[in-house]
């Protein structure tokens, strides 16, 4: 199923209770806080409704939501065109598209007009929240609304307009061209996950391939920022070149740029490159001159981020990817922030990278038996070992032990290395047509009959990590890390909201583990604990014991963000002690030479 980047809202008995054009409607608060936290996901809402536009805004405004709805449709005319003009106006995929109503012949007449469309009634709204295709990227400051809102000025303005080149040539098109690549890294590879309107070459690449890429001195990289008198768009593209056959690589922009001539000025600009086109696009390049509305300037080419500024403190996040919710919430302009998360393989499979014996094993287990076990195991990758936790190159390890406390291990005969798989007996309590099911429900690759038999036979079952041997891999990781290290735990709490296999047996595990981590952080200097206990409830639970609903990453953020700035005032206070007892030690020093140079010319006077 496709992720969802718009949903389309009918009024009547949908969003609210009630018909506005014959009674006094009731608003459902539900679908209010809805709205914004699709924003705060950067998934945008738009009105497609058969009402009084003026009475319905005002209701809209009353409620406090108007302004989060994006080329709102509130007439008389029919749905499907309706849904469908605001689609094109927003610049998305049909596919990309919910559209609410309680009438079934209005979502009978969108689908009509358009299939790709996704269509639900009402009921559908309360599993929203937990849909996988609502999730969304975490956007608190509403950026994706706000570039929304310039768009729909410029629509707005362009119907002023006889001719929509005469209206391009009175908005003040700028282009900047970015070549410090390397700060713009996350941003360029979301370019290249997420567009497809205006992505020409379609490939999508690992973000260890795009730091190959950006490093590779055959290619010229660069990436398009764009602003307008209507506002700043950021940056909305990026180009690979190859100059040694002078083809790109990779050609895309965001369909925020959409409309503008923008992709055929970067390509005329570039003096018309081969390029291999793969699949559908909304512009088709040619070799004709580049439009004469766009000027490209210098004068503020470079990124105004917050991420390229000098920033005071260096963290390094390690731990499973729901960590990633932690990030928005910790950017602020004291952190530089790193991040070592567990991720999904090309086989689709989640890689435990964050497991306390993979991390050990990084720098012990010999070349020969990585390959072996990489080969061997689709659940595994080249970069299972790659971490930057032993370099110590920042200045405070974040580390979050949920998949120490979750995941079982087999022990490979050949090699003896641990391997972390599945969790709570998953794997070895499966028939192999179990197995297989799902593993194919999943969409894992490379994981069939085959794989379960000769997993079967070379490694043996260990089970969860032993307290014991947690301790001993903390023990471990504190004396090869000199750098302060902040553990996260793990919630102890029951509920039904956990997998079946784990239900019961979650909640005492953590609690064994959590006195583990509790005494060895008790008992060792520069060890910390962000304790979640604080924090998570049964209802601040998504899915399992081990994910939480948003608002508990923002608490767990204030946290960690406290404990950095008490290991800071440490830090500086003995770094200050420090530099004062050098500089005391001086003057005694000094001191103490004066008064013995003295005695000794006393001594000789005698």
């Amino acid at each position: 199923m496709d992720v969802v980047k718009l949903v389309i809202w009918d009024l009547d008995d949908t969003f609210w209770s009630g018909t506005l054009s014959e009674e006094e409607i009731t608003p459902i608060q539900f679908n209010i806080d809805l709205v914004k936290e699709l924003v705060e996901r950067g998934i945008m809402n738009s009105i497609s409704s058969k009402n009084n536009q003026y009475e319905a805004k005002k209701k809209l405004q009353e409620l406090g939501v108007w302004d989060y709805f994006i080329f709102p449709r509130i007439n008389w005319q029919p749905k499907g065109k309706s849904v469908n003009s605001i689609i094109e106006l927003a610049q998305l995929r049909p596919q990309n598209v919910l559209f609410l109503d309680d009438n079934h012949l209005n979502l009978k007449e969108v689908k009509f007009y358009n299939d790709a469309v996704w269509v639900e009634d009402p009921n559908f709204i309360f599993k929203i929240t937990d849909h996988d295709a609502f999730i969304g990227k975490e956007d608190k400051e509403h950026s994706r609304l706000h570039y929304y809102k310039i768009l729909e000025r410029k629509n707005q303005e362009r119907t002023n307009y006889s001719d929509n080149k005469e209206f391009l040539q009175t908005s003040g098109i700028q282009l900047a061209f970015i070549s410090e690549v390397l700060s713009g890294k996350g941003r360029i590879f979301e370019l290249i996950q997420r567009t497809n309107q205006i992505n020409y070459t379609k490939k999508r690449i690992a973000e260890h391939e795009l730091d190959e890429l950006l490093e590779n001195t055959d290619y010229e990289c660069k990436m398009v920022r764009v602003k307008d008198r209507f506002g700043e768009y950021g940056i909305v593209g990026f180009y690979a070149l190859q100059l040694s056959t002078n083809r790109l690589e990779h050609f895309l922009f965001s369909c925020r740029a959409m409309n503008i001539g923008l992709e055929q000025f970067v390509y005329a600009h570039l003096n018309y490159p081969e390029i291999i086109r793969v699949g559908a696009v909304t512009a088709e390049l040619t070799k004709e001159p580049k439009p004469d509305w766009i000027i490209v300037s210098e004068d503020w080419k470079q990124i105004i981020d917050e991420d390229n500024e000098t920033k005071s403190i260096r963290l390094l996040l390690k731990g499973a990817c729901d960590l990633n919710q932690m990030l928005h919430y910790l950017n602020y302009k004291n952190l530089n922030l790193q991040s070592e998360f567990n991720f999904v393989n090309v086989n689709n499979h989640p890689v435990p990278q964050a497991h306390s014996f993979i991390l050990l094993q990084s720098g012990i287990v010999s070349d020969t038996t990585k390959s072996y076990l990489i080969d061997k195991l689709p659940f595994w990758d080249e970069s299972i070992f790659s971490t930057s936790v032993f370099e110590q190159e920042y200045d405070v390890l974040v580390y979050s032990l949920l998949a120490d406390y979750t995941m079982d291990l087999y022990s490979s005969k050949r090699t003896n290395a641990l391997v972390p798989y599945e969790s709570y007996s998953d794997f070895i309590n499966e028939t192999k047509e179990q197995f297989v099911s799902r593993c194919k429900r999943h969409g894992f690759v490379g994981m069939d009959g085959d794989f379960y038999d000769d997993f079967k036979s070379d490694f043996t079952f260990q089970g969860q990590i032993s307290p014991e041997d947690l301790r001993n891999n903390l023990v471990s990781l504190r004396s090869q890390i000199s750098k302060p290290i902040i553990f996260i735990n793990g919630a102890e709490i029951s509920s039904p909201k956990n997998n079946a296999s784990e239900f019961g047996k979650a909640q005492d595990r953590h609690k064994i583990l959590n006195k583990v981590l509790d005494d060895f952080c008790a008992e060792h200097d520069n060890a910390f604990l962000l304790d979640v206990r604080k924090f998570v409830n049964d209802e601040d639970i998504n899915h399992s014991i081990r994910h939480y609903k948003r608002h508990v990453y923002e608490l767990m953020a204030q946290e960690l963000i406290r404990i950095v700035g008490e290991i800071s005032k440490v830090v500086y206070k003995r770094d200050e002690f420090r530099f004062k007892f050098k500089k005391i030690s001086k003057i005694v020093y000094e001191n103490a030479k004066d008064i013995f140079l003295k005695f000794k010319r006393v001594l000789l006077a005698k």
